[in-house]
């Protein structure tokens, strides 16, 4: 069986995976932790106990920052340590068994791949949509990494020149307009009801879109635009069969895929009409990190 580890910003959640199921789950705190050594104890120990008797034959890891080359995590912004974190090594070195470790975007490309929408296609780009932007490519039947463990970063190609501000201290990327911080920072611009942006995360503005704000509508619809764009260029450049997409804000009904689906018509290369499906993830959100996450320790 084959621990799969979906590190996140607050809490980690842990699943052993037999085959394609996920037979026991847990979840530790990722904060709270004196240092990166004492939450890779905290880590060793959770898998312990959700294998018990059961045979171990890897971990995978998916993590913010991810370095599959290394196995490191690489100073993700939204984690509580700044240095590179050797996890893979560490926890190799706690369990005994083969540990992998990737970006948590390339982990929802491999378990879409193997697990879920993208099965049976050998070229394939993942789009997670939430907090960020984040993609992972599969090209003839592999999973793209380039020399530095981190090819595919569909959220930070550039669409406006001279645009927003970026986390990754750039401006104009994808993810500052395709993110929920993007969505929201949208809906600012165009004046929208100062009350809905009260709310947390992208629902207030579908639920006023859904009651027919013009300013959410257009939210949605400029969001497509930009998505579009960054879709039609990726297509341009990897001519992947289908695109699957996974988070929060893809799953707000034909509010996002209503006006995306017609831009990417409208964007793509001709040559290319008919021949690539856009999709939404047919993962569980709950179950996706841990699923890709194994199907980076089976890789």
């Amino acid at each position: 069986m084959i621990a799969g580890i979906d590190i996140g910003g607050t809490s980690s959640k842990l699943g052993l995976v037999d085959g394609d199921r996920i037979v026991a789950r847990t979840r530790i705190p990722t904060v709270g932790h004196a240092d990166a050594h004492a939450f890779a104890d905290a880590l060793a120990a959770a898998v312990r106990t959700l294998v018990g008797e059961a045979a171990l034959t890897g971990v995978g890891i998916g993590a913010p920052n991810g370095n599959q080359h290394s196995g490191t995590i690489v100073q993700a912004p939204n984690l509580p340590w700044r240095e590179d974190v050797p996890l893979a090594a560490m926890l190799r070195e706690r369990l005994g068994v083969p540990c992998t470790l990737g970006n948590d975007a390339n982990a929802a490309a491999l378990g879409e791949w193997r697990y879920g929408a993208g099965r049976g296609i050998d070229d394939l780009l993942v789009v997670t949509l939430g907090t960020g932007l984040g993609s992972g490519l599969i090209v003839d039947g592999r999973l793209l990494l380039g020399p530095f463990g981190n090819a595919g970063e569909l959220g930070h190609t550039m669409v406006v020149i001279d645009g927003r501000a970026c986390t990754c201290g750039r401006a104009g990327c994808l993810e500052a307009y395709v993110s929920i911080r993007g969505m929201r920072e949208t809906f600012r611009e165009l004046g929208g009801d100062a009350e809905v942006l009260r709310g947390e995360g992208v629902m207030p503005i579908a639920d006023a879109a859904r009651a027919g704000s013009s300013e959410a509508l257009q939210t949605f619809r400029s969001t497509a635009r930009w998505l579009s764009v960054g879709l039609s260029n990726a297509v341009a450049i990897t001519t992947p069969r289908r695109i699957v997409l996974f988070g929060g804000i893809a799953r707000n009904g034909d509010l996002l895929l209503g006006p995306l689906r017609e831009r990417f018509a409208h964007d793509l290369l001709s040559i290319y009409h008919g021949q690539v499906d856009l999709l939404l993830s047919e993962l569980p959100e709950d179950d996706a990190g841990i699923l890709g996450a194994a199907a980076l320790g089976a890789h």
